[in-house]
């Protein structure tokens, strides 16, 4: 305890001194705004002020940029920090300034738009940091990366698109099966009632007869409505099947006149055959559906 003491005296003592003098560190860069494109190289001028009373180190610089816009849409992101080094230290003596000269390579950041940049000076006597603006211009690289994300967004959209289509294809289905299952319900019923015609009043019995087959008619009504649509969905799926089956029986006769061997394709015709039954399988409830429709 008594040896970790003195150290740790000495450790906050330095600490001390290093926010001392850090404090005496101003630095300017010039020009402090720019545009250029990533990957260009710009030269620029770093004055360091020491107005400490010991000599100091630079070190290099360290570069922290945060976007004020990406692609004309104002956004603020931090981008990270990038680091750049001297080779050699550049010393700056108490009292004195410093001109030194760098050209830097901009970083490939992978967006055009505005930017801010603190510009975080490494001395000996601790840092100082001055901000620049930079406009990086379109390049090849920001263009792909545009690229990029619009396909990927446009993906998203697919297949969110084709989900929210699947879904309103299945709730059709469903709502048809409901129907179907209510119109079956009304027809056992109003033969339960001619089974039954002089077992109850003649009034009651006309009341609940109209009112079975007028429920019956509607069902029926919205039916016929819906059948137009399942006709379509189920020629689009023949469609489809045939398009499946003329790609396998291609498939399976480059595999005959051994241009393809089988193991190369195996696993594209299983899983055009599992395509292919799950849109016979769909097509087959489809025409079960409309059989059922005009009571066949």
């Amino acid at each position: 305890m008594r040896r970790i003491f003195p150290l740790l005296i000495i450790a906050i003592l330095f600490m001390y001194q290093l926010q001392v003098l850090s404090q005496g560190i101003e630095a300017t860069i010039s020009p402090n705004s720019v545009s250029t494109k990533p990957g260009d190289r710009e030269k620029f001028s770093l004055t360091v002020f020491n107005r400490g009373s010991s000599d100091i180190e630079v070190n290099g610089i360290r570069l922290r940029i945060t976007s004020r816009e990406l692609f004309g849409v104002p956004v603020a992101v931090y981008l990270g920090e990038y680091a750049f080094p001297f080779d050699k230290p550049e010393l700056v003596k108490a009292g004195k300034q410093k001109v030194i000269e760098r050209t830097i390579e901009i970083p490939l950041i992978p967006f055009a738009g505005s930017f801010d940049v603190e510009v975080v000076v490494e001395t000996t006597g601790g840092n100082a940091s001055t901000k620049m603006r930079v406009n990086l211009l379109y390049s090849w690289l920001s263009i792909a990366f545009l690229l990029i994300t619009l396909l990927i967004a446009i993906g998203i959209i697919y297949v969110i698109l084709k989900l929210s289509l699947r879904r309103v294809r299945r709730g059709k289905i469903y709502r048809i099966s409901d129907l179907l299952g209510e119109r079956d319900r009304y027809h056992k019923l109003l033969k339960e009632l001619e089974g039954r015609k002089g077992k109850i009043g003649e009034k009651e019995y006309g009341e609940l007869k109209e009112e079975y087959s007028s429920n019956i008619r509607r069902i029926q009504s919205e039916l016929e409505s819906m059948l137009p649509g399942l006709q379509d969905d189920l020629a689009k799926l023949e469609r489809e099947i045939e398009d499946i089956n003329g790609e396998l029986r291609k498939l399976r006769a480059r595999v005959e006149v051994k241009e393809v061997k089988r193991g190369e394709v195996e696993a594209e015709i299983r899983k055009m055959e599992k395509l292919l039954e799950g849109k016979r399988k769909r097509a087959d409830e489809i025409r079960d559906l409309i059989r059922r429709i005009k009571g066949l």
